[in-house]
């Protein structure tokens, strides 16, 4: 639903706000509306939400709040399933010396310029005693938050924070699980590229090429799956695909059987940042196709047309399903990286649902929690998300998610206020706040023979924007933005008019860029809301026989559904029966919600033919060869039945010397019989007669003891 500005509201903005005004005797108030909404209203130098309030005193040097606690604990526990607590920490106050070498930024909105210094603020105080990075949290909050602008701000931290990332030269898994369950540490590419465009250093280049082009080699021994052509794995900002911790039924082998968007656009944005370091080096490569190939996938397999936005991930079995979740982090950098084509970007952008309040991680979201509350890497989705907003020129998108970025940082970050026991990451949302200024108001995109610019300056944010002091390579540069409107009219250096809006990469020196906006083409203004307090439905728990199922958690208020191979038909009782069929089934059930349905339930598998079982033997050198005799070329899965060692252990899978994909065996085991569980399932080809089958075990990055095969399975699909 594309909603517009409305009067009424504004004037009731207006009157609240003067009151509060004369309450605390602030001299003047900057009525210019940034956003507004029905939730909140964002001028130039407050926040004002029904009674609540945040501004910014005439001397801009701190934010005043009247938020309490009590307020927050009032009005997120009448959800009683999330018995959560609300604490404070540190006031911002404005440091009365601006940290070294971070450039000045004045924009004539209070507000803005506030929560610009205390950015600037809070990215000096993530610098540890040895000059990198504070990276309590996880690796991948902080890759994004130096790509946004970290990188461009504080590069030589940035490239020795990345350096510790690194060990014999490839990048370090630092998540809960271990690879190749989760692999979205490829993420480190795109930080690193970011690096080498904003210093040119040579030395940098030749380094990150070799890191990343290791890691992607090690990773596409074992990732890859030949069906699709996608990686299979968890993906970004999660150690499972985003919301799979909801389906209980999920263990690591089957998480491995993922494919997450997230991990795939990492993946494939790291082969096209790999090509583009091999062009600058000038080395013959092919990591361009890599890259189309994975783009290809995401497109065919992860895109619902129907939703008009991406799936967060392909789960099951045996046959991969689209989740009903969406990851809005990766569907910003599908946008920004160029894997959504056609019109899909500005569809993402205006199709995907959102929330007054910004948005989510996960839509539908995790919980009843807002946005920002929700997860502590929202800043820099939220971020992600405006830069796709500007990218499409969807300004209502843009407006509307500035003002949410403003909104919790005013409200929320400015005096410390968070939930106990989540991670506030400061450095992640000053790095998010401070891109709105240098990728969207400044509109600098680096490349590597120079900085391209772009503004993009929204309705409710006329005036002029003046960002002094920055350094870029051996220059230092102020740049003024004069106007509103997301095309360039002029631009001058020095005061010479340049006939296109670029700077290349060898200036030196001090440098004054003006820039003079005008309206061009809005493609789109819609925005699509979501529906308050809409969840994912529970996930169905289901106790399987030969010919039925018997939903254990059954409710009679909930709309079940059967899925036959991905097929979906009506069940209206705990108790059904299975139809017939003559060949290879997957069955699973799923709970259809009014706007969204659930996660389906641990699929059964129903067999046309009873499978062959093949006795493993020991393996020699860390591999084994069972030959198996089938009647019938075609189709086939195999897995391996095995005793779990507490540890993960990884085998490659080749048919008659032709690599088919991975297994993996962990001590996840809640649904073996006997003590023997299963591996993920891998498609092979089999041809009539006798095929060998290899397994090769694969080293991991940490030392592992191999797991015990007791039999192989050889399933006719």
């Amino acid at each position: 639903m594309n909603q517009v500005l409305k009067p009424h509201l504004w004037l009731m903005a207006i009157a609240v706000g003067l009151l509060l005004c004369a309450c605390h005797g602030r001299q003047e108030m900057n009525s210019q509306v940034i956003v507004q909404n029905d939730a909140f209203t964002v001028t130039g130098d407050s926040v004002i939400e029904d009674t609540v309030m945040a501004w910014v005193p005439r001397r801009g040097d701190r934010i005043e709040t009247n938020v309490g606690l009590g307020r927050l604990d009032t009005i997120y526990n009448r959800y009683d399933s999330l018995n959560i607590k609300f604490v404070q920490g540190k006031k911002w106050h404005k440091r009365k010396e601006r940290p070294a070498t971070m450039p000045e930024f004045k924009s004539g909105l209070r507000l803005v310029d506030a929560l610009y210094d205390m950015s600037m603020d809070h990215i000096a105080d993530g610098i540890d005693k040895n000059g990198n990075f504070v990276a309590e949290h996880n690796y991948s909050r902080l890759y994004c938050a130096i790509y946004l602008s970290l990188a461009c701000l504080k590069p030589h931290q940035a490239m020795s924070t990345l350096k510790t990332m690194v060990d014999r030269d490839s990048i370090i898994m630092q998540r809960e699980g271990q690879w190749p369950i989760v692999s979205d540490h490829i993420g480190w590419a795109t930080a690193a590229w970011e690096v080498y465009k904003t210093t040119g250093d040579r030395q940098w280049l030749a380094y990150s090429y070799h890191v990343i082009k290791k890691t992607l080699d090690i990773n596409s021994q074992v990732l890859p799956d030949r069906t699709t052509g996608l990686n299979h794995g968890a993906g970004f900002t999660s150690s499972r695909p985003l919301g799979a911790r909801r389906m209980t039924w999920m263990g690591y082998n089957d998480l491995f059987s993922c494919m997450s968007l997230g991990n795939n656009i990492l993946t494939a944005h790291a082969y096209a940042i790999l090509a583009e370091m091999a062009d600058e080096m000038e080395i013959e490569h092919s990591h361009d196709k890599d890259a189309q190939r994975l783009k290809d996938g995401i497109n065919q397999y992860l895109w619902n047309e129907q939703r008009g936005f991406y799936s967060s991930f392909l789960y099951g079995m045996a046959v991969p399903k689209q989740s009903p979740l969406t990851d809005n982090t990766s569907q910003a950098m599908c946008v920004l990286w160029g894997i959504a084509d056609d019109d899909r970007a500005e569809n993402l952008i205006s199709q995907t649902p959102v929330s007054n309040c910004g948005v989510n991680v996960t839509y539908p979201p995790s919980t009843a929690i807002e946005p920002y509350f929700a997860n502590a890497s929202w800043a820099t989705t939220q971020a992600l998300w405006n830069l796709a907003a500007a990218y499409t020129r969807n300004e209502n998108a843009l407006r509307r998610g500035l003002g949410a970025l403003y909104r919790a940082q005013a409200l929320y970050q400015s005096h410390g206020i968070h939930i106990q026991g989540i991670n506030t990451d400061d450095l992640g949302t000053a790095a998010s706040n401070a891109a709105m200024v240098m990728r969207v108001l400044m509109g600098m995109n680096f490349k590597p023979e120079g900085i391209e610019f772009t503004p993009t300056v929204p309705d409710g944010m006329p005036g002029t924007k003046v960002l002094t002091g920055f350094n870029y390579r051996h220059a230092v540069l102020d740049i003024t933005v004069e106007g509103i409107g997301n095309d360039v009219a002029k631009i001058t250096d020095n005061g010479t008019v340049l006939e296109s809006a670029f700077l290349p990469n060898d200036i030196e020196g001090r440098h004054s860029i003006v820039i003079t906006m005008q309206q061009g083409q809005r493609k789109t203004n819609k925005v699509t809301l979501h529906h308050n307090e809409v969840f994912m439905p529970p996930t169905p728990t289901v106790e399987w026989t030969d010919d039925s199922g018997h939903i254990v958690d059954y409710n009679p208020q909930l709309n079940y559904r059967l899925l036959i191979n991905g097929r979906k038909t009506e069940i209206h009782d705990s108790v059904f029966a299975l139809p017939q069929n003559d060949g290879f089934v997957e069955y699973a059930v799923e709970i259809a919600g009014k706007y969204v349905n659930g996660y389906m339930s641990r699929p059964y598998i129903a067999f046309n033919l009873t499978p062959q079982i093949a006795f493993f033997p020991d393996s020699v050198g860390g591999q084994t060869t069972i030959t198996v005799s089938v009647a019938e070329g075609g189709d086939y899965l195999v897995d391996l039945g095995y005793h779990p060692t507490g540890t993960l252990d990884v085998r490659e899978v080749t048919v008659n010397t032709h690599l088919m994909g991975t297994l993996v065996m962990t001590n996840i085991n809640d649904f073996s019989i006997n003590g023997i569980a299963h591996s993920n399932m891998v498609p092979v080809k089999l041809l009539k007669g006798e095929n060998a089958i290899t397994f090769r075990q694969i080293r991991l990055p940490k030392a592992f003891t191999p797991c015990e095969p007791v039999h192989l399975r050889v399933i006719k699909r």
